[in-house]
């Protein structure tokens, strides 16, 4: 064998013939770097080796893709915020991608969580969920709209009317750039998606982790059952168990990750809150008729106030709304939501463009009646209540 070129070479048990130092080198990467392991493999074992200078073919030595639910979608994640955050602005290329891995997060996130209520939620139809077929990944799973009612209805989260809606802008805006292309306003794409990290934000940290952290636990306590009881001595022996190592893992990734992101999440707010600045000026005479744009979800949408009928505009998204009863309809449907808004006629200008539940700048807390087309506010639930 000759002299031992390095100490940690006496971390590696001794094992005859070529087949058997194989395995050891591979069993080694499942915990170490390749390069923490350079110096203390055979020559015929180092990544140099060929099979013309040894005679032998030379072993693979790169770990396979290993990549569950959680930490894919984390992935996504953090390569999302790079995108938004590796220059200032970030150029049209880069929005292009974080749209592409924020969407692919989004559902990820969202349909491991769904998994954690019970795996057969996330097949398009549960009906004919098959454990076998969803351990191979070989199932056809439910889309993102389905995703979310599932998990409203079934698990009890909570996803506000307007979070769905940037969540499913978000699709939308994936789908053209996947398959077709796409032509949008930088502004609107940036808040779209700073939107949408908000969101899973707080879904990570009051859904996903706890979730997560109750699964250690379980995992946990299981193998010290099986160990009959928890001690020093084999405290260890328990965490080095399959379920819980890897209930730890995704835990532990979910934690690294984010810890990472809140390092760069202030300037993606910052892109928002910049705009934002740019167009104060220009807003401050309206606040009384500026209410949600039903596209960026930004208080920048200034509606009319003199009964014209003339095309109305988000001053932060540039959306223009021709039709102004089309734009109170989109509001009640994407802002107040579908179940809850209601578009009926304004008393003062005979439009059919007062929206029951709408707030208004001025008053962003309070839920009021407010006339798209002559910014008439009533107080009570229907314009012949008019104050």
């Amino acid at each position: 064998m000759g002299d031992q070129p390095d100490a940690r070479r006496n971390t590696l048990p001794t094992v005859s013939g070529a087949a058997a130092r194989v395995e050891v080198v591979q069993t080694a990467l499942a915990s170490c770097h390749l390069e923490t392991l350079g110096d203390t493999l055979p020559e015929s074992l180092k990544p140099e080796a060929t099979a013309q200078n040894t005679g032998r073919k030379r072993p693979n030595l790169r770990l396979g893709l290993y990549f569950t639910p959680v930490r894919n979608g984390m992935d996504y994640l953090a390569k999302a915020v790079d995108d938004l955050t590796e220059c200032t602005p970030p150029s049209a290329r880069s929005l292009k991608y974080a749209v592409l891995h924020l969407q692919a997060a989004t559902e990820v996130l969202l349909k491991a969580r769904l998994v954690g209520e019970h795996w057969s939620l996330v097949y398009d139809d549960p009906r004919v969920a098959s454990l076998k077929e969803f351990q191979k990944g070989n199932f056809k799973s439910c889309g993102i709209e389905a995703t979310m009612d599932r998990l409203t209805e079934i698990a009890a989260v909570n996803i506000a009317p307007a979070d769905r809606v940037a969540i499913n802008n978000l699709a939308s805006d994936r789908n053209a750039l996947t398959h077709y292309g796409h032509t949008a306003d930088a502004f609107l794409i940036e808040a779209r998606t700073a939107r949408v990290l908000s969101f899973l934000i707080t879904f990570i940290e009051n859904q996903l982790r706890p979730m997560l952290e109750a699964k250690f636990q379980e995992a946990f306590r299981n193998a010290s059952e099986e160990s009959f009881r928890v001690t020093p001595a084999n405290v260890y022996k328990v965490l080095e168990s399959p379920e819980v190592a890897h209930a730890q893992r995704e835990t532990n990734e979910v934690i690294n990750t984010m810890g990472d992101l809140r390092l760069k999440l202030g300037r993606v707010e910052k892109l928002v809150d910049s705009r934002m600045k740019e167009i104060s000026g220009e807003l401050a005479p309206w606040k009384h008729c500026t209410v949600l744009c039903p596209h960026c979800l930004q208080w920048a949408l200034v509606v009319n106030s003199d009964g014209s009928f003339n095309p109305i505009k988000c001053h932060f998204c540039l959306t223009v709304y021709n039709n102004v009863e089309l734009a109170a309809i989109d509001y009640a449907m994407h802002v107040v939501g579908e179940e809850n808004g209601t578009v009926v006629e304004c008393s003062k200008c005979q439009c059919e463009t007062v929206v029951i539940g709408a707030n208004i700048a001025n008053d962003k807390d309070s839920d009021i009646a407010v006339c798209f087309n002559c910014a008439d506010i009533y107080t009570h639930s229907h314009p012949s209540s008019a104050e």
